[in-house]
């Protein structure tokens, strides 16, 4: 294994070549149609640092341009704990005239060596409500090739994750993350044999800034490994979480579990739920009341009436989180807040505050003949406007300050714990829309600014809080809004126990903390439950998968088989903290086993997740396993019974780790512990 200093090697070679004395920078623009490769080197340039948070250092690199009035100010974050950087571009007019115009603004576009035979490039598909969700995608570069990576409609991780692992050759590569939550791009080439370039940023920027004007880009991560491809997906796991996790009153975000109910519910079955909870010891940290509860009508044409339904909530949620606080546990609730819909008090009170789309310029439209959709119909939409509704448009101050206060009045009002923030509307074709010709781009910049502005508030303000991140599913995951939030609903596909296990597969590669749901505890059997394992998990009581039914629970409710399932769960949940490790090949075929691993290596501990699926005709798997000490001997645990075992570390990491499974389908979870 690299030392910690010839990990870092990379990133202070980087650091020196590109943003140090005489660097070359790592980005690139057009200014007025000319490449800025042409200009910087006759720009002012001045460079500070400073320390920062531990024995990080912050980097500023200003460009000044007396005669544009241009500023290009780089704000570099250099981490002493990993072999990563992370840079935001900050765009200034200090002219007493509008800037030229800046176009094809990219804040990472950097040619790599390579190091040996063709690059690699590992990726994964985004959350579209589908089995492919979260798939891993693999390929090779070869010369002359080039590939565009983009989410469409504007959230973040929609059909492509905002993350990649460009291998190098011999063990070394670059793994690259984007903080953008709204459409970037990633543009991937070979231009000749030994170079290959990686461009990252907006998908569409041309645009003059007006004197006194500022604005960001997307923040890039780089960071840099030189044991292999799988260490560096581990890499970025431990960097995320040291560095881009939510923090609850100042301590990091754990794992979760949480009891999911519909928002159809009336307070009375709400209470009786929640005291159901109480009475069988079933150990949820949060209780989720999803939509449905506000309005005068079906959830998904009521987004901008935010009014409790007043049969089901005569005294708002303060009743539910009275109980709840008192008996230890925390209430998420629901919201949608970008999506406007016709008719509401919203589209009444504020239409100078709401984006639309001309008919004529959507390239997405449900079009006036549609009925209302069944839910299938609805997910297959998500990516279109329905005749109606309207973006809140964030990128106005006052907008942002109005949705901010009056979120927190209902923190307040209502007891929240977790602000769940929906978003079932892609808002690329309204921030196009709303831009002229020479500012395109900004009224997306403007509206992103505005969304972390408005989280980062709402978190100031109640250090308490944790934000559920959904927008249709995990559509919105990326390096700025996991750091603020976490997506407790990672996809709307969440019903197939083989979607669960191929979701859970290819996330877990790139984003740590993530959760999912769509299973009755205590109706279901450990193959379907455990499917759903991920570092957070959503359950439902006494009905079906994520919307039970209204109602108090039956008396035949198997309470027993309930509580030592979320108990299980509870006991491992921890391990999903580690490195992961896939055993086997990714498959959405009925006839495969799947399987993975997590690793403590701060408890010397870890996890084996497998399941043999229905159509398997194989009893028995072998999979040697990761990350443990050769010299060291194992205790090995199976959480379904029998003696526990001992292997030596060599034999588990050479031969492998024996797995039995008789049933199909079934799963299997086993522990190890160094003794």
């Amino acid at each position: 294994m690299p030392s910690p200093s010839e990990r870092r090697a990379d990133q202070q070679r980087f650091l020196s070549d590109h943003w140090l004395e005489r660097g070359t920078p790592p980005f690139s623009f057009s200014l007025g149609g000319r490449p800025s490769g042409d200009l910087l080197a006759a720009w002012k340039a001045a460079r500070e640092v400073r320390p920062s948070e531990g024995d990080q250092k912050e980097h500023t690199v200003t460009h000044s341009d007396a005669g544009s009035g241009l500023v290009v100010r780089s704000e570099v974050t250099e981490f002493a704990d990993f072999p990563a950087l992370e840079w935001v571009l900050h765009l200034r007019g200090d002219g007493s005239a509008d800037t030229p115009i800046v176009s094809d603004l990219m804040p990472l576009d950097v040619a790599f060596p390579v190091a040996a035979g063709d690059p690699v490039l590992h990726y994964a598909r985004g959350a579209v409500c589908s089995l492919d969700d979260f798939r891993p995608e693999t390929r090779y570069v070869n010369v002359g090739a080039k590939q565009r990576l983009q989410p469409g409609g504007g959230r973040s991780s929609s059909d492509f994750l905002p993350f990649a692992n460009l291998e190098l050759g011999n063990g070394t590569g670059v793994v690259l993350g984007i903080g953008w939550s709204g459409e970037w791009a990633l543009e991937v080439s070979r231009p000749e044999p030994g170079l290959v370039r990686l461009r990252a940023g907006m998908a569409l920027t041309h645009l003059k800034l007006h004197p006194g004007e500022e604005m960001r880009t997307p923040r890039i991560l780089l960071l840099f490994y030189r044991d292999g491809w799988r260490n560096g997906q581990n890499l970025l796991r431990q960097h995320l979480l040291a560095h881009h996790r939510p923090r609850v009153h100042g301590k990091p975000l754990e794992p979760l579990a949480l009891n999911g109910n519909w928002g159809g519910t009336s307070t009375e079955h709400h209470l009786q739920n929640i005291a159901a909870l109480r009475e069988h010891d079933l150990p949820a940290d949060y209780y989720w009341i999803d939509a449905e509860w506000f309005g005068t009508g079906p959830w998904f044409m009521n987004p901008g009436d935010w009014r409790p339904k007043a049969d089901l909530y005569p005294g708002g949620f303060w009743p539910i989180s009275d109980v709840l606080h008192k008996d230890g546990r925390k209430l998420l609730l629901w919201f949608e807040p970008e999506r406007v819909c016709q008719g509401t008090p919203w589209a009444k009170e504020h239409p100078a505050w709401l984006l639309e789309v001309p008919e004529g310029r959507r390239f997405h439209n449900w079009g006036t003949s549609q009925q209302e959709p069944d839910w299938i119909a609805w997910e297959s939409r998500r990516n279109q406007i329905r005749d109606g509704d309207r973006l809140f448009n964030l990128a106005i101050p006052e907008a942002c300050r109005f949705l901010t206060d009056f979120v927190s009045s209902r923190i307040e009002e209502y007891g929240l714990d977790c602000f769940r923030h929906d978003a079932n509307i892609s808002p690329l074709e309204f921030w196009r829309a709303a831009d002229a010709p020479d500012r395109q781009g900004i009224t997306e910049i403007r509206w992103v600014e505005g969304l972390y502005a408005f989280w980062d508030e709402l978190l100031h303000r109640y250090p308490r809080l944790v934000i559920d991140n959904c927008a249709s599913g995990g559509r919105r995951i990326d390096l700025e809004s996991i750091s603020r939030s976490i997506p407790l609903w990672r996809t709307d596909y969440p019903g197939s126990p083989i979607g669960r296990q191929c979701h859970t597969y290819g996330l877990s590669q790139w984003v740590p903390l993530n959760g999912t749901g769509g299973i009755t505890l205590g109706r279901e059997g450990s193959y379907s439950v455990r499917s759903a394992y991920t570092s957070s998990l959503c359950f439902g009581l006494f009905g079906v998968g994520d919307a039970p039914q209204p109602g108090p629970p039956p008396s035949d409710f198997p309470f027993d088989q309930a509580r030592a399932q979320l108990k299980e769960y509870r006991r491992v949940h921890p391990y999903f903290l580690g490195d992961y490790y896939p055993l086997s090949q990714y498959s959405q075929a009925t006839d495969a086993w799947i399987a993975w691993q997590f690793h403590r290596s701060d408890l010397n501990e870890g996890m084996v997740q497998a399941f043999r699926r229905q159509g398997s005709p194989h009893q028995m798997a072998l999979y040697p396993l990761h990350a443990l000490d050769r010299e060291a001997t194992y205790s090995i645990a199976n959480l379904d019974g029998g003696d526990a075992q001992k292997a030596s570390g060599a034999k588990l990491l050479d031969e492998g780790l024996t797995l039995n499974l008789p049933d199909r389908p079934s799963a299997c979870i086993v522990l190890y512990r160094k003794v």
